[in-house]
C-alpha cells in the first residue's frame, strides 16, 4: 500500500513539473515597471527577434572607463538579455575589451585593427577626488555576427557640447534601434530598391558615393534617367533627387507626379537659387538668381514653396578667409562662414532626434502653402535664432562676413531649411493633360493614397567632396566631414534616416522617439556632502542590524521567560 502511494506521489510530482515547465514555455512574459518602459522592447523589433533562423553573435567593445561607461554597459547588457529572451536564445553575446594586453605593443596592435575596420575610438576624461584629470580610450563599438556576416554598430555616437550623462543617455535611447537595425539588416533575404534620379544636372555618382555606400546596407540603388517609360520607377520604394540644376520636362514631373499619387516616396533636395562658384573662387562675390526647376507648380500643388532665398547664419562652420589688400600677400584668418549655417535637427521627429547638426551650403527655405489642405508640415531642419534672409536677386559677398555687426545681421529665427510633408497630396495634372509622348500609362490618378514626402531647400547637404591628387587619384571625402577642423556633423545620418522613415513598413525608424529620462545627481551636492553620506551608507545598515538583533532578542526573552 505504501508502495502504490509512493508511486502516486511520484507521478503527480511529475505531472506538476511538466504542467509548470508548460505553462512557463506557453505564458512566457515579462514584467517592466519602469515608468519609461527602458527594459521592454517593441512589438516590431520582437517580430524580428521571432523571425531569426541562425545563431547570431554579438562581441561588445566597450571597455572600462568611469561611472557613465559603466552605465552604457548595463544598458547594451540589458536590451540583449531582452533580445535573448524573445529570440528563443538565438542570441548571445561577449566583451572583448582591446585594452586587455600583455604590454603596450599588443594594446596599440589591437586598437589599430579596430581603428582600420572604422571603428573610431572616443576619450574619456575623469576627475577624481584630489582633481586629478585622467583619460581613457573606449571603443564604444560591437561586431553583430551571422554565419559568416559581420555588421559593425556604434553604441555611443558623438553628440555635440552634451555632457558625459547626456550622451550616454542618448546612446541608451538608441541601444535597440541600432542593434535591432543590424539584426534585420544580417537577417534580410532581399532588400528593397531605390533609385538617383538623373538626367536634370543632379549630383554625379562621385558626389553621392559616400551616401551611396551608407544606403546600400539597406537597399539596392539604381541610378538613371526617367525617359518616357511612365512605370519606370513603379518599383522602387523611393526616389531621390539631389540637387538638379536643370528643368524638369513635363514628362519627367507627370512620372514622378503618379508616382507619388500611387505612394512612391520622395527625397527633394533640391537649390532654390543660382550663383557662381567660379565667381566666387576669384573675387568672392556672386549674384544670386532664382533658379527654375519647373518644379514650382508641382511642389506648390503638394503643399510646399521654395523660397529663392540665401539663408545665413551665426550658427555655421568657420573658414579661413583672406583679409590681405589686393596686391599684398595673402592673410588668412578664421570668420564665422554663414553661409555654410549649422542646421538645428527637430528633437521631436525620429529622424533627426538626437543627431548632431546639418552642414548646409547656402541654402534657401521652405514655405506652407496652406493649412487648410489637409497636409501636414513637420519641420526637420532649421537655423538658429540668429539668422539672415536676402531674397534673389542678391549678391553674395564673402568679404562682407569679416565686418558682420551680429544688431545688424540678424533679421530672421529659425528659418525651415527640411520638412516631413505627409497627407493625401493631389495631382498638379489634375486639370491637365497627360503628356503624349509617354507609354506604358497606368489610368491616372488625381489624388495620392495617404502618403509622405521629405522637401529639403538645399541639395548640398547630400554632396560628399572629392578629393583629387596631382597622380590623379580620387578621393570621397565622408559625408558631414568638414575637412577645415575635422569635425562630422550629421548629414549622412539625417539622409539615412529620411530614407528609412519614408520607406519603412515596420516602423522600426520610431525606436528612435524613445526618451528615458535623465535623472541627474548634483554633483557640486555630492562633492560638499561626500562624507556624511558615505557615513549614512557605511553606519546605518549596521545600526539597523544591530537595532533589529537587540529586538529579537528582547522579544525572545520575554517569549521564554
Amino acid at each position: 500500500m505504501k508502495k502504490n502511494n509512493i508511486y502516486k506521489y511520484a507521478i503527480a510530482i511529475a505531472i506538476f513539473i511538466v504542467v509548470v515547465l508548460f505553462a512557463f514555455k506557453i505564458l512566457f512574459f515579462r514584467l517592466d515597471l519602469t515608468e519609461e518602459k527602458r527594459f521592454s522592447i517593441t512589438k516590431a523589433s520582437k517580430n524580428i527577434l521571432k523571425n531569426i533562423k541562425s545563431p547570431i553573435k554579438v562581441i561588445i567593445y566597450i571597455g572600462e572607463a568611469d561611472a557613465n561607461i559603466a552605465h552604457l554597459k548595463n544598458g547594451v547588457n540589458d536590451i540583449l538579455d531582452e533580445f535573448a529572451a524573445y529570440s528563443e536564445s538565438n542570441i548571445s553575446y561577449s566583451y572583448v575589451n582591446p585594452a586587455d594586453a600583455k604590454d603596450e605593443a599588443e594594446r596599440n596592435k589591437n586598437f589599430y585593427r579596430l581603428e582600420d575596420r572604422g571603428l573610431s575610438p572616443i576619450t574619456i576624461s575623469t576627475r577624481d577626488a584630489g582633481g586629478k584629470v585622467s583619460q581613457t580610450l573606449i571603443f564604444p563599438w560591437a561586431d553583430v555576427i551571422l554565419d559568416k556576416d559581420t555588421l559593425p554598430v556604434c553604441l555611443m555616437k558623438p553628440t555635440g557640447m552634451k555632457s558625459g550623462e547626456e550622451s550616454v543617455n542618448a546612446a541608451i535611447e538608441e541601444l535597440e534601434y541600432n542593434l535591432i537595425d543590424a539584426i534585420n539588416i544580417l537577417n534580410k533575404s532581399s532588400f528593397d530598391k531605390i533609385a538617383f534620379i538623373e538626367g536634370h544636372g543632379e549630383l554625379s555618382e562621385l558626389e553621392t558615393y559616400s551616401i551611396s555606400e551608407q544606403l546600400s546596407r539597406y537597399f539596392q540603388i539604381d541610378r538613371g534617367v526617367l525617359a518616357d517609360d511612365a512605370s519606370i520607377i513603379s518599383g522602387y520604394k523611393a526616389i531621390i533627387v539631389a540637387k538638379p540644376t536643370k528643368p524638369f520636362s513635363e514628362s519627367d514631373k507627370f512620372i514622378i507626379d503618379q508616382y507619388i499619387m500611387n505612394g512612391g516616396k520622395v527625397v527633394w533636395l533640391l537649390d532654390a537659387i543660382n550663383y557662381s562658384t567660379e565667381e566666387l573662387s576669384r573675387s568672392g562675390i556672386s549674384p544670386v538668381l532664382a533658379l527654375d526647376l519647373n518644379l514650382n507648380d508641382m511642389l506648390f500643388r503638394y503643399g510646399a514653396r521654395l523660397e529663392a532665398a540665401v539663408v545665413q547664419d551665426m550658427q555655421c562652420l568657420y573658414m579661413p578667409i583672406n583679409v590681405a589688400t589686393v596686391g599684398e600677400p595673402p592673410v588668412f584668418e578664421q570668420f564665422p562662414y554663414t553661409y555654410s549655417p549649422l542646421l538645428m535637427t527637430s528633437p521631436e521627429s525620429p529622424i533627426t532626434r538626437n543627431l548632431m547638426n546639418i552642414k548646409a551650403d547656402f541654402p534657401s527655405f521652405v514655405q506652407q502653402v496652406s493649412i487648410e489642405n489637409g497636409i501636414d508640415m513637420q519641420i526637420l531642419l532649421a537655423t538658429s535664432g540668429a539668422s539672415h534672409v536676402d531674397m534673389a536677386p542678391t549678391n553674395i559677398d564673402l568679404k562682407s562676413m569679416a565686418k558682420i555687426v551680429p544688431e545688424k545681421f540678424v533679421n530672421a529665427q529659425f528659418v525651415p531649411v527640411g520638412v516631413l510633408m505627409s497627407g493625401r497630396f493631389e495631382s498638379v495634372f489634375r486639370h491637365r493633360q497627360a503628356p503624349q509622348n509617354l507609354k506604358n500609362l497606368q489610368p491616372r490618378k488625381d489624388n495620392s493614397v495617404k502618403n509622405k514626402m521629405i522637401v529639403v531647400a538645399d541639395g548640398d547637404i547630400i554632396r560628399n567632396e572629392i578629393e583629387r591628387s596631382k597622380a590623379g587619384q580620387v578621393g570621397i571625402v565622408p559625408l558631414g566631414l568638414d575637412r577645415n577642423t575635422g569635425q562630422s556633423y550629421g548629414n549622412a545620418n539625417f539622409i539615412v534616416n529620411a530614407v528609412l522613415s519614408l520607406t519603412d513598413d515596420d516602423s522600426l525608424i520610431a525606436l528612435r522617439n524613445r526618451t528615458i529620462k535623465l535623472r541627474m545627481l548634483d554633483k557640486q551636492k555630492i562633492t560638499s556632502d561626500r562624507v556624511f553620506w558615505q557615513t549614512i551608507n557605511v553606519l546605518l545598515p549596521i545600526i539597523i542590524l544591530v537595532i533589529f538583533g537587540a529586538v529579537y532578542i528582547t522579544l525572545r526573552r520575554v517569549r521564554y521567560k
